[in-house]
C-alpha cells in the first residue's frame, strides 16, 4: 500500500488536540508520524500527498450502535411510534447483501469508518446464511465492523405472563403470534451459542469483531445473560444490549424484581468493563453510579430515541459520573438518512440544558466529538487500533472540506471541533481512509459501485410491494391495540416513578 501524507488546515488528533497546518504520514495501513506540516514533508517522502488547507483532518467517525437497515423502516413503510407498539411490523422481501452494502455507503459518505451492527434475524430458518451475508457485504465495503447476532428468549408481546395474553386475542392474531414464538424459538439459546462460536472462528478479525447481543434484559431470561457474561469474560469479548429504553420497562424491572433493571444485572454479575448497555434513557442516580464502579459502558441514541417516544437520557450526569457514552444512530437519524455529523449536532443541542441555572455546565461539542470517535471505539473494542489519530494506530482518517463550512465568513478563531459540530454535514465529508485503503475520494466511492447498488435495491423490490406490505401487517394493529390495553393499568404506577436525573425542561415536575 502507498505512503503518504495527509494534511489540512487543522489535524484533529482527539478532542484535547488540534494541530494547525497539520500532516500525517501514513504507511499502509498505519499512522506511523504527525506533526506539522512543515516538519512532516520535510521528514518523509510520500507515494501521494492528500488534503489542502481547505481541509480538516479528523479521524473516522464510529457509529456505536446499529441494526445495519440500508432502506429505513420509514422508507419501507413504517412510521414511528412507541416502541413497546411500533415493534410489531413485517416486511416483503429486500436483498440482504444489497442493502447492507446501501447501509455501507451511506455511512462512508457521512465519514463513518466504523459501525456496529445489532443484528435482528429475519429469516430463522437460514440464520447462518444472513448472518454470513451480511458481515460479507460489510467486508466487501471495506468498513470496520463490530458485529453481533441478537437473542430475545421471553416476553415476546408484553412483560409479563406472554401464553395468557396470546390466549386473551382472537383467533387469527393468537395464531400470528404462536407462529412468531415458534419462528423465535428456531433460534433459541443452544442455536445463538452456536452462532457466536462460529462467526468468531470464520470471520474475528483485526477488521471485524464478534460480539454478543443479547436484546435486553426483559427479553433475555437471566440463564442466559449469565451464560453471556460467562463466555464473554472467557473469550475476551464485548457484549451490548438494550437497557431501560422505556419507562415500561424500568415498571417491569420495579414490579418483577423490585428494583431498576441495571441493579437486576449488577445482581447476576453482568456489568463490567466489557459490557455496553444501549439507550439507557431511564436510569436512576444508583444506575449511573454502579456503571461507574463497574466500568460499564454506554451508547447514547438521541435521534431514535426521539423517534420512538423514549425521552432524553441523562447523558450529562452520565459524563459526570465518568461513565463512556459512545454515539449510535440506530437507523433512526433525524434526518433518516446516516448523517453521523447531524446526529453530534443534535446531540450537542439536546445536553446543552443540563439546568435553568444560568451559565450552568452542560455538554460541549467537544465531548460529543468524542462520543463519536474514541468514545465508540472503546465500547466496540476498536480502541486499540482506532478512535483517534494517534502514532502506531490504524489509517482510519477523514477528510472533511472547510471551505463550505466556512462560507462566505467564520471567525478567525473558531475551534475547528465547535465548526464541525455547529456546522458540519454529511456533504462535507470529502475523503474517507479506512486502514490507509481510500474508499471515498472526492466524494466519489471507490470499492462499491453506487449505481449499482440502487439498481440491484430496485430489481430486488416487489413490483407490489405496497399490497404485499398491507397483507403482511394487516393483524398488526389489532395486536398493537391489545398490547397498548394490556400496559393501560401501569401508568398510574408510573407517575409515581422519581424522575431524577431526567430531563424535564417544560412541564409540571
Amino acid at each position: 500500500m502507498a505512503k503518504r501524507i495527509i494534511y489540512g488546515k487543522y489535524l484533529v488528533s482527539d478532542a484535547k488536540t488540534i494541530i494547525p497546518s497539520g500532516a500525517l504520514f501514513v504507511d499502509g495501513d498505519k499512522i506511523v508520524d504527525l506533526g506539522s506540516y512543515d516538519a512532516i514533508t520535510k521528514k518523509y517522502t510520500p507515494d501521494e500527498v492528500m488534503g489542502s488547507s481547505d481541509h480538516l483532518v479528523a479521524p473516522g467517525f464510529v457509529n456505536a450502535h446499529g441494526h445495519g437497515k440500508g432502506i429505513t423502516d420509514f422508507q419501507r413503510g413504517h412510521m414511528d411510534d412507541t416502541l413497546e407498539t411500533w415493534k410489531f411490523r413485517r416486511y416483503p422481501h429486500i436483498d440482504r447483501y444489497y442493502d447492507t452494502l446501501w447501509t455501507a455507503i451511506r455511512l462512508l459518505e457521512s465519514g463513518v469508518t466504523t459501525t456496529m451492527h445489532n443484528h435482528d434475524l429475519v429469516d430463522h430458518d437460514d440464520y447462518d446464511r444472513e448472518f454470513s451475508t451480511t458481515i460479507e457485504a460489510y467486508a466487501e465495503s471495506g468498513l470496520r465492523l463490530a458485529f453481533a447476532p441478537t437473542l430475545v428468549n421471553q416476553n415476546v408481546f408484553v412483560y409479563g405472563d406472554n401464553e395468557q395474553f396470546i390466549r386473551s386475542l382472537p383467533a387469527a392474531v393468537q395464531e400470528l403470534c404462536e407462529n412468531a414464538v415458534r419462528q423465535m424459538r428456531r433460534f433459541g439459546d443452544k442455536e445463538y451459542f452456536q452462532t457466536i462460536g462460529d462467526l468468531k472462528e470464520r470471520f474475528d478479525s483485526p477488521k471485524v469483531r464478534i460480539m454478543h447481543g443479547p436484546v435486553s434484559p426483559q427479553w433475555v431470561t437471566d440463564e442466559a445473560l449469565q451464560a453471556i457474561k460467562r463466555h464473554a469474560d472467557q473469550e475476551g469479548m464485548r457484549v451490548h444490549i438494550h437497557t431501560l429504553q422505556t419507562q415500561l420497562q424500568k415498571l417491569y424491572g420495579l414490579r418483577r424484581y423490585g428494583k431498576s433493571l441495571v441493579e437486576h444485572l449488577c445482581d447476576l454479575d453482568f456489568l463490567g468493563e466489557n459490557i455496553t448497555c444501549g439507550h439507557c434513557v431511564w436510569l436512576s442516580e444508583r444506575d449511573i453510579e454502579l456503571f461507574a464502579e463497574t466500568g460499564t459502558s454506554v451508547t447514547h441514541h438521541v435521534s431514535c430515541n426521539l423517534r420512538v417516544r423514549n425521552g432524553i437520557a441523562p447523558v450529562f450526569a452520565l459524563f459526570e459520573k465518568g461513565v463512556v457514552v459512545g454515539l449510535g444512530m440506530d437507523d433512526k437519524e433525524v434526518g433518516d438518512d446516516k448523517d453521523f455529523l447531524d446526529e453530534m449536532r443534535l446531540v450537542s443541542k439536546i445536553h446543552r440544558l443540563s439546568s435553568h441555572h444560568l451559565d450552568s455546565p452542560h455538554l460541549l461539542p467537544a465531548d460529543c466529538f468524542t462520543m463519536g470517535t474514541q468514545n465508540g471505539a472503546e465500547v466496540l473494542g476498536f480502541s486499540d487500533q482506532v478512535g483517534t489519530l494517534k502514532k502506531g494506530k490504524q489509517a482510519d482518517i477523514v477528510l472533511l472540506d472547510l471551505k463550505r463550512m466556512s462560507e462566505p465568513f467564520l471567525h478567525p478563531e473558531v475551534n475547528p471541533i465547535d465548526l464541525l459540530i455547529y456546522r458540519g454535514r454529511g456533504m462535507d465529508v470529502d475523503t474517507v481512509l479506512v486502514g490507509g485503503e481510500v474508499l471515498l475520494r472526492n466524494r466519489e466511492l471507490t470499492r462499491i459501485d453506487r449505481r449499482e447498488v440502487v439498481g440491484k435495491l430496485r430489481e430486488s423490490m416487489a413490483k407490489g410491494y405496497g399490497e404485499d406490505f398491507r397483507e403482511k401487517n394487516k393483524l398488526f394493529p389489532t395486536l398493537r391495540e391489545r398490547v397498548a390495553g394490556y400496559f393501560d393499568p401501569w401508568y398510574e404506577e408510573i407517575e409515581g416513578i422519581e424522575k431524577a436525573p431526567y430531563y424535564f425542561m417544560n412541564n409540571r415536575f
